[in-house]
């Protein structure tokens, strides 16, 4: 008998229509068959505030924690705000990563992507992706980055077109199954 491979997927926009959501449901749907598949609502997740942040904290965030504990791997999409990570993904974050060290990111392979409807598709939030979840200890893909550019053309209506792109999506999230020894 194989084991089912759990995924979480986080996705940096609150918008239902977002590309950034688009992205994670055509990742999602690249995933081996009979894989599991969960997204975590960070918008259910309140601002951060160390006074909450105790055993008995805000629901949303117990839940977020122990759904991305019992994951495989994690997915994360967004958008890019003001050249940087949006607010809303930076703060569920803060919360998923704590306890320092031992949070349910810790060594937990994360793959993320960016997308924006211009020429450089959110690579300047790629770094502070990149710098954040190194702080959280999580084992990310040295390369190859993804970064969809001129959105509104690769996902008209939600669904992407655009065969270069999905077979790089393919390929790098390959990549990671084979890194967190899921393929």
């Amino acid at each position: 008998m194989t084991k089912t491979i759990k995924i979480t997927g986080i996705c940096g926009s609150l918008r239902d229509g977002s590309y950034s959501r688009s992205l994670l449901e055509t990742i999602a749907s690249l995933l081996p068959e009979g894989s599991q598949f969960d997204s975590l609502d960070i918008g259910a997740i309140p601002h951060y505030n160390q006074d909450l942040d105790t055993a008995k904290g805000p629901e949303a965030v117990l839940q977020g924690r122990k759904l991305i504990a019992e994951s495989d791997a994690v997915l994360i999409t967004l958008p890019e705000f003001n050249h940087g990570i949006p607010g809303v993904l930076k703060n569920a974050l803060d919360w998923l990563s704590r306890p320092a060290f031992t949070s349910c990111f810790n060594d937990k392979p994360v793959l993320f992507a960016t997308i924006a409807p211009g020429p450089l598709g959110g690579v300047r939030a790629q770094y502070q992706m990149r710098e954040t979840l190194s702080s959280m200890r999580c084992k990310m893909l040295p390369l190859a980055e993804i970064a969809v550019t001129f959105a509104a053309q690769k996902f008209p209506d939600g669904k992407l077109v655009d065969e270069p792109t999905k077979q790089h999506l393919k390929t790098v999230l390959d990549s990671l199954l084979d890194q967190a020894g899921l393929n």
